[in-house]
């Protein structure tokens, strides 16, 4: 069984945390790009990291706005390592894109 992780296990182990928002069962984060094409570059890239890792984000998109929110189903939705893993890798591809 995946062990759910306490919050202090999450910031000690999510780069960029401040930038994610952190409740009892979800990772939540929003970007903000300059247009419509870009935000789905962006969805796109997600897509494929999230196939590599086999664990998939929730994953919204308005315009330019995209919001992804992770946690894993087969821990009772909670946050496992898993959704550090990807939210990492996530960040990554992110980095610079968003408009602070």
């Amino acid at each position: 069984m995946l062990k759910k992780l306490t919050k202090k296990e999450i910031v000690n182990q999510l780069r960029d945390s401040k930038k994610w928002t952190i409740d009892s069962q979800e990772l939540h984060r929003e970007w903000i790009f300059t247009n419509f094409e870009e935000a789905i570059s962006f969805v796109m890239r997600v897509a494929f990291i999230a196939q590599h890792h086999g664990h998939h984000p929730v994953i919204k998109n308005i315009y330019n706005k995209v919001e992804l929110r992770l946690n894993t189903h087969d821990a009772d939705n909670q946050i496992t390592e898993y959704d550090i893993r990807l939210a990492n890798s996530i960040n990554e591809i992110g980095l610079g894109a968003e408009l602070e």
